[in-house]
């Protein structure tokens, strides 16, 4: 059995690079490719034009990827985003980032997939009202108790223990992009398409720019593994062969399912329709088709939910070890040596939070301090060089560095300046929810809750 090792807090390194890159890739996948290619695909006028939207999204999740690759084996610990942020730029913006996480970034995220994971599987089961209120007095439905409860049944498989928690999402990442390689596979070789489709060019109804937006969001959790850092054996190797491997194979999944929605639907036909991806299947498969894709996209969600159970918690496990979170979610399960306290608080709002079934939209709001988060991580690194510190043995270094991470920090403002253009009450939303985090750190150092530094 492995040894917490010097350097993880006591976690033990037993995820290897399939396990690492698994939580990775079932992070990515969601209902983002199922439901914007039709969007993407009129707002850039040609199939060509919309791949190479999915491309340059995919591009700019790469240079994330890489950088995060350096920073992850820099500071191999558990924490992700708030262990670099805390150590490079200080306490608060550490704090700040996990507070985000918290609330909204992974408890109010594993929700909502929850939530959506159910409308997906409904169609499956005939007679299946998730709408039908189950407890009146509290607005409960079938739908919020069922999503809740497959929150806490994850919830529980992840408390076990690191190995079985691998071994699970590893099984659910490969039955996830089998599942997808399916889909393409039988697709195609229904030969009721046309490759001209693959060609075909109309007018754009938006701009190319404002198409990358929506996409680069469909690629977002490529930084899962960071998350897990230190549960991951031999970091040095293993962190950037996952967080880079996990990403490349997202983006060719979403590349190839593209291809096939441009072969199934002819150009006349494209509409900006978020369900795509069963206008796509029903062409070529039928009414079957339609299905298949709804249980393609729950069993994808359900990967997605798991993977967020899992990899939330270590932020708060970190930021307890540093004195920023409430004690007790530093504590390791005496056999399976999982933050097992984070990981059941994580559980139990999301939970809360999917029993509701009406907080999707609040994902709309804070997706902008995201993103703005994963920035800020990202210029970490050009500090960190700048100050001639030298990287432990072993330390990926990303190529064409500072090339990568220039790209995505111009691009991530630019996408902050055309949301407070075009969307300015969900952006000033996410900065609210910023500034409410920073009353609760000062709050919480005036009455000694909160550590004044980190040792």
């Amino acid at each position: 059995m492995s040894r917490p090792d010097p350097g993880s807090e006591g976690l033990v390194r037993n995820l290897g690079v399939a396990a690492a890159g698994a939580f990775v890739v079932t992070n990515m996948v969601g209902t983002g490719i199922f439901t914007l290619p039709a969007f993407v695909r009129v707002a850039a006028g040609s199939a060509p034009a919309a791949l190479g939207v999915w491309v340059a999204a995919g591009l700019l999740g790469l240079c994330g990827a890489l950088c995060y690759a350096e920073l992850a084996t820099r500071m191999p610990g558990a924490g992700g985003e708030y262990r670099y942020l805390a150590r490079v730029f200080g306490p608060l913006w550490g704090f700040l980032s996990g507070w985000t996480s918290f609330i909204v970034g992974f408890s109010a995220a594993v929700a909502a997939s929850a939530l959506g994971m159910i409308a997906y599987v409904a169609p499956l089961i005939p007679g299946w009202e998730t709408d039908a209120v189950l407890v009146a007095p509290l607005g409960i439905t079938q739908g919020g108790a069922s999503a809740a409860t497959i929150v806490l049944a994850l919830t529980l498989v992840h408390s076990v223990g690191i190995r079985s928690s691998g071994r699970f999402q590893t099984i659910l990442a490969s039955m996830v992009v089998a599942a997808v390689v399916l889909f393409v596979l039988v697709g195609f070789a229904a030969g009721r398409g046309d490759w001209g489709g693959l060609r075909a060019a109309g007018t754009a109804q938006g701009s190319w720019w404002a198409a990358l937006l929506p996409v680069s969001y469909a690629y977002a959790g490529w930084n899962a593994a960071a998350y897990m850092a230190g549960e991951v054996k031999r970091p040095g190797r293993n962190l950037p062969r996952a967080i880079i491997g996990g990403a490349l194979a997202v983006m060719a999944l979403y590349l190839a399912v593209n291809a096939l929605f441009f072969y199934a639907i002819p150009e006349a036909d494209w509409e900006p329709v978020i369900a795509v991806g069963q206008l796509a299947a029903s062409r070529l498969l039928g009414d079957a088709g339609s299905l298949m894709v709804s249980a393609i996209i729950a069993l994808a969600m359900f990967g997605s939910v798991s993977a967020m159970t899992a990899v939330g918690p270590r932020i708060y496990f970190a930021m307890a070890r540093d004195g920023l979170a409430p004690r007790p979610m530093g504590r390791l399960s005496a056999a399976g040596r999982v933050p097992v306290v984070a990981i059941v608080a994580q559980g139990v709002l999301a939970a809360l939070l999917a029993m509701t079934g009406a907080f999707e939209a609040l994902l709309i709001y804070i997706g902008s301090s995201l993103l703005l988060f994963n920035a800020l991580t990202i210029s970490t690194l050009f500090v960190l060089r700048r100050g001639g510190e030298a990287a432990p043995p072993g330390t990926f270094v990303t190529p064409g560095h500072p090339v990568p991470g220039l790209v995505f920090v111009v691009v991530t403002a630019a996408a902050w300046g055309q949301g407070l253009i075009s969307t300015p009450v969900p952006t000033m939303a996410a900065l609210a929810t910023l500034l409410a985090g920073g009353l609760v750190y000062a709050v919480g150092r005036s009455k000694g809750w909160i550590a004044a530094a980190i040792t």
